[in-house]
């Protein structure tokens, strides 16, 4: 059939594309039933590459810029089709658009919450969620692994292939490297890294290059108290005196227990007493090792008169029968009887 015998409207003079939505990654061109013919003006805008496909088999590629179809910018589509003297007569085949530009900031989150083990916090329940880039880099990939026979592709349809594969990726990072809570940043900035690395080795092989990617981690309440506890305490004497803390948490909790069932426990006021006597001490230590923190201010002090110190006994039977000398706590310095078994400022056990 020539050129003569069709009637006007039914040969494409000009191919062109241009997609209507920044996330649209590839569109076949919609020819209305029209032939493409020799001489057919194919334009490819910038972002973009133009694939001709024959039959359902991927020919030629286009690059931005305006070509006038022939036997020589379609050489594969020349052999398939046999022409070894030019052609005269219309012909058809799909033109597929693709867009090659970056495309930025792509949500992506955990299908579900995941289990992980933690040394601290034991088994903990956590998100993840973040953003990542990417581009086609690989038309003809892209083409025949992910677009298959779809006449337009978008970033939707990518998200559904990927969201149980991201989850898949976090769960063997964070159980190949343990998570420190108390340092969540950095560990994100970690994982970040590894998750483009691992995400992008898998997507090479569809034509499509992870440009960024980074992790936000979702963690549970009790964690978040826990982290913010640390970073008070971090200012006055660090994990040590988180430490202590939760020590004399622990106990103050204890003797509020007993207080509310004495006849369980330890069963008797002694019992408290000593629970009492233990958290006195434990408070003594904290104390002392915030003292030693602050060891120019306290050294000042030490050579100075003591502050806030009971006056010094005058006889034996005020300083406890020590030759007229005053018996004084080793951990705090204030004066002591010779019968007490604990300091009764710092709590501190007597020797």
């Amino acid at each position: 059939m020539g050129l003569g015998k069709l009637f006007k409207g039914q040969c494409l003079l000009s191919i062109n594309y241009r997609a209507t939505e920044a996330w649209e990654l590839a569109q076949v061109f919609d020819r209305e039933g029209r032939r493409m013919m020799h001489e057919s003006i194919l334009t490819v805008q910038p972002g973009q590459e133009a694939v001709l496909v024959n039959e359902g088999v991927l020919t030629d590629i286009f690059e931005p810029g305006r070509y006038e179809l022939s036997t020589e910018n379609m050489p594969i589509t020349t052999s398939l089709k046999e022409w070894k003297y030019g052609f005269d007569e219309t012909f058809i085949v799909e033109a597929i658009f693709v867009n090659k530009n970056d495309i930025i900031d792509i949500p992506w989150g955990t299908s579900g919450k995941l289990t992980i083990p933690d040394q601290t916090f034991g088994m903990v329940n956590l998100g993840a969620n973040g953003k990542y880039s990417f581009a086609i880099t690989d038309s003809a990939a892209f083409i025949n692994k992910l677009m298959g026979t779809k006449r337009r592709y978008t970033v939707e349809d990518l998200k559904g292939f990927l969201t149980s594969h991201i989850s898949m990726i976090f769960k063997e990072i964070v159980t190949d490297v343990p998570m420190n809570f108390f340092d969540i940043q950095g560990y994100c900035g970690e994982a970040s890294e590894r998750m483009k690395d691992k995400l992008g080795e898998f997507l090479k092989d569809y034509g499509i290059t992870v440009k960024a990617m980074n992790v936000q981690i979702a963690l549970p309440e009790a964690v978040l108290k826990a982290i913010d506890e640390r970073a008070t305490m971090g200012a006055m004497g660090g994990m040590q005196a988180y430490a202590f803390k939760k020590q004399v948490d622990a106990q103050t909790e204890a003797m509020v227990s007993m207080a509310k069932n004495p006849n369980g426990g330890m069963n008797s006021m002694a019992g408290m007493g000593m629970q009492m006597a233990a958290g006195m001490a434990m408070a003594g230590q904290m104390g002392n090792m915030m003292n030693s923190m602050a060891q120019p201010q306290m050294t000042n002090m030490q050579n100075g008169a003591p502050q806030n110190s009971a006056p010094v006994p005058e006889n034996n039977s005020q300083a406890g029968g020590n030759g007229g000398r005053a018996k004084f706590c080793s951990q705090c310095g204030n004066p002591i009887a010779a019968n007490d078994k604990f300091c009764s400022n710092c709590g501190a056990k007597l020797g």
